[in-house]
C-alpha cells in the first residue's frame, strides 16, 4: 500500500479508540477534560485524513479510466485492508473504491476484475443497507440487487471464464441476490426464496461441480440454506404462506443435519432456534413448546458470556421471545414475569459489555429487543429501558441530551412567566389557566423528549465511531437515517410514543427550508411548539459540544447564542430562539456546573 493509505488506516483505528466508552468511570471533571483533549485529537485526525484523501486518492478516482494497472492493484489492496469480513474501517470509502474499479473494469473490458468488484461493491452496499434497514429505509436495495445481478449474469459466459475465483464470485453473487429482499412482508419473502431457489438449482447441478471441482460447493449450499432460514422473520411477522413455511423447514432441517455431523456435533444456538421455530410455523409443534424451549436455552446460558453464542442468547433471544408472545394474548400476560426477568438481565448484560464487543451483529440484536419490546402497565417501561441502553453505549450522547433536557425545562418555566401564549395548545392545554395547572406535564414532556430524541443514534453508533474524515454524501444519508430509526423505536410502546415527533423532527428547520427529514410536517405534529422548543435546546448544546463541533471546534455561549440569533426564523422558531437569547445569564450560570452534572447522571446510570 501507499504510505498515505497506511497512515490513513492507522488514523482510523485511532479514531475508533478515541470514541470508546471508558472501562473505568473517572471523576466527571476529569472526564470532561479528557473528552476535550480527545475531541481536539479527533479533529486533527479528521483534517489530516481529509487532506490525504483529497490530495492522493480522490483525483485518481475522478479520473479512474486513466489509472494504470499498478494503481488499480493498489486500490484493490487498500479496499481489502479496510474490510475484515464486514467490519469496515471505512464503509463508505470502500464503496467508492469498488465503484471506481467497476467503472474502470467496464471501460477496459477486464471481466474478472469486473465480476470481483461487482460482488464486493454490492457487499459494501449491503452493509450500508443493513444500517438503513434499522430505520425501515431501502435506499440501497435496488443498486445492490443490480450489482449482484450483473455479477451473477456472467453465468452465461461460465465456460469462457478460466479463473476459479471469478466463477466463485458468480455463484456467491447469485446466492446473495436474496440479500436485497430483507423486508418482512410475504412479497419480499417470496422474492427472497425465489432467488435462493434459482441459486440452489445451479449449486446442486453436478455439471457445474465437474466444471469447477475446486470450488467449495458444500459451503455455498450451506450458506444458501442458512440464508433461507432467515425467512423466519417473515413468518414471525404473521405471514402464513405454505411455500415459505415448507422451504424454511427444509433448509432448517438441512442446516441442523449438516452441523450435527461435524466434529463435536454441537449446533450453534441460532440454527437450533431456526429448526425449533420452523417446526412451530409448520404446525409440527405448538407455541407453548417453542416458548418453553426458548426459556430453557436462555436460562442455561451464563449471563456473563460475551462469546458469539452468549450474545445471541442474552441479547437476541429476548427479542425472539417477545415477538412470539404477540402470537397469543394469553401467553403475553402469563409470561410477563419471564420476559421482565429477561429485560432486567439484558440491562445488566449491556452495562457490563466490553466496549470492543459491540459489533454490528450485537448492535442488531440489541435493536431487535427495542423493536419488539413488550411494555406492561406495571412493568419495565421502554423509555427507562432505552435510556439505560443509550447511556451504556454512549455516555457522551446521554450527557448532551441531559443538558438539553435541563435547558428545555428552564425554557418552559421562562415561557410560562414571559410568553405563555407560545405554549397554547401544547398537550391540549388551551388557555393560561390550564397551562399553569399543567406546567408539570409540560416540563416532564420536554425533559423526556430531549432525553429520548436521539435514540436512533444507537442504530449508527458503530458506523459513526469509524468516520475519521469529512463526511461524504453517503455518510450524510446514513446518518440522517437516525431520525427514522428513533421514531420507529419510540413508536413501539405507550411510554415512548408521545416523543415520536421530537425524534423525527429535531433536525428539520422551523420554516421548512432545510434540515431533514422532509417527512416531518409541523402541521401534523400535535405538539409542534414543544418540538420546536426541544429542537432549539438541542441545537444550543450541540453548538457548544466539543465532540459535535466539527473541524472549527465548539463555540462559547456567546458564539452559540449569536448563531441562534442568526438562525431564528429559519432553522429555529423565532420565539424559542429569542427566548434563549434573553436567558443568556441564566444559561451562563447553568453551564458553570451543567456538564459535570450531566456526566455524573450518565455515570450513575452506568454504575446501575
Amino acid at each position: 500500500m501507499r504510505e498515505y493509505q497506511e497512515k490513513y488506516l492507522r488514523n482510523l483505528k485511532r479514531v475508533y479508540e478515541l470514541s470508546a466508552v471508558p472501562a473505568v468511570l473517572p471523576d466527571p471533571g476529569e472526564y470532561i477534560e479528557s473528552r476535550a483533549r480527545r475531541a481536539r485529537e479527533l479533529r486533527e485526525l479528521s483534517v489530516e485524513n481529509t487532506a490525504m484523501l483529497r490530495r492522493e486518492l480522490f483525483p485518481l478516482l475522478d479520473d479512474i479510466i486513466s489509472a494504470s494497472p499498478e494503481e488499480i492493484d493498489n486500490l484493490e489492496e487498500f479496499a481489502a485492508s479496510m474490510n475484515d469480513r464486514g467490519a469496515y474501517l471505512d464503509l463508505v470509502l470502500c464503496w467508492y473504491l469498488h465503484n471506481a474499479i467497476i467503472t474502470y473494469a467496464r471501460r477496459r473490458g477486464e471481466r474478472d476484475l469486473l465480476i470481483r468488484h461487482l460482488y464486493h461493491g454490492a457487499m459494501s452496499l449491503f452493509y450500508m443497507q443493513e444500517i438503513l434497514r434499522r430505520a425501515e429505509r431501502n435506499d440501497y436495495c435496488r443498486k445492490m440487487s443490480l450489482l449482484f445481478g450483473e455479477a451473477a449474469s456472467f453465468i452465461k459466459e461460465y465456460d469462457q471464464i478460466e479463473d476459479m475465483d471469478s466463477r466463485g464470485y458468480i455463484h456467491r453473487a447469485m446466492g446473495n441476490l436474496a440479500l436485497a429482499y430483507a423486508g418482512l412482508d410475504e412479497a419480499d419473502g417470496r422474492r427472497k426464496l425465489s432467488a435462493i431457489r434459482r441459486s440452489l438449482q445451479i449449486l446442486e447441478d453436478p455439471v457445474y461441480h465437474e466444471k469447477s471441482p475446486d470450488l467449495p460447493w458444500k459451503l455455498y449450499i450451506m450458506k444458501s440454506h442458512q440464508e433461507r432460514t432467515t425467512a423466519l422473520g417473515v413468518l414471525r411477522a404473521g405471514a402464513a404462506d405454505p411455500q415459505i413455511q415448507h422451504e424454511v423447514m427444509v433448509s432448517a432441517e438441512y442446516v441442523m443435519d449438516e452441523l450435527s455431523r461435524r466434529p463435536g456435533g454441537i449446533v450453534p444456538l441460532r440454527w437450533r432456534y431456526a429448526y425449533e421455530a420452523a417446526q412451530y410455523h409448520c404446525g409440527v409443534r405448538p407455541l407453548s413448546y417453542l416458548l418453553n424451549w426458548l426459556e430453557g436455552v436462555y436460562m442455561e446460558r451464563d449471563e456473563g458470556d460475551y462469546s458469539p453464542e452468549g450474545f445471541y442468547c442474552n441479547m437476541f433471544l429476548p427479542a425472539l421471545y417477545a415477538s412470539y408472545l404477540d402470537h397469543s394474548r394469553e401467553d403475553l400476560y402469563s409470561k410477563k414475569y419471564v420476559l421482565s426477568f429477561m429485560y432486567r438481565r439484558l440491562e445488566e448484560y449491556v452495562r457490563k459489555m466490553p466496549d470492543n464487543q459491540l459489533s454490528e451483529a450485537t448492535l442488531s440484536n440489541l435493536l431487535a429487543c427495542l423493536q419488539s419490546f413488550v411494555e406492561y402497565p406495571d412493568g419495565i417501561q421502554e423509555k427507562d429501558f432505552i435510556l439505560t441502553l443509550v447511556v451504556c453505549r454512549s455516555p457522551d450522547g446521554y450527557a448532551a441530551s441531559y443538558m438539553a433536557a435541563r435547558i428545555a425545562v428552564m425554557m418552559v418555566k421562562r415561557a410560562l412567566r414571559d410568553c405563555p401564549e407560545a405554549l397554547l395548545g401544547a398537550l391540549g392545554l388551551d388557555d393560561a389557566e390550564s397551562l399553569w395547572a399543567g406546567r408539570g406535564r409540560l416540563e416532564e414532556f420536554v425533559y423526556e423528549a430531549c432525553l429520548l430524541h436521539n435514540v436512533g443514534d444507537l442504530a449508527l453508533s458503530n458506523f459513526r465511531r469509524r468516520i475519521g474524515r469529512s463526511l461524504l454524501e453517503e455518510d450524510e444519508n446514513l446518518i440522517r437515517g437516525h431520525v427514522y430509526a428513533g421514531a420507529k423505536l419510540l413508536a413501539q410502546s405507550p411510554s415512548t410514543r408521545p416523543y415520536v415527533y421530537a425524534a423525527l423532527g429535531h433536525h428539520r428547520f422551523f420554516d421548512g427550508s432545510g434540515g431533514y427529514p422532509e417527512e416531518y410536517d409541523r402541521r401534523e405534529d400535535p405538539n409542534a411548539m414543544l418540538t420546536d422548543l426541544v429542537s432549539a435546546a438541542i441545537h444550543l448544546v450541540r453548538l457548544m459540544d466539543d465532540m459535535e463541533a466539527g473541524p472549527r471546534g465548539s463555540l462559547t455561549l456567546e458564539g452559540a447564542l449569536e448563531r441562534v440569533k442568526k438562525e431564528s426564523g429559519t432553522r429555529l422558531s423565532p420565539v424559542w430562539g429569542g427566548l434563549l437569547i434573553e436567558m443568556e445569564q441564566e444559561l451562563r450560570e447553568y453551564f458553570q456546573n451543567g456538564p459535570a452534572e450531566a456526566f455524573e447522571a450518565a455515570f450513575r446510570l452506568l454504575r446501575g
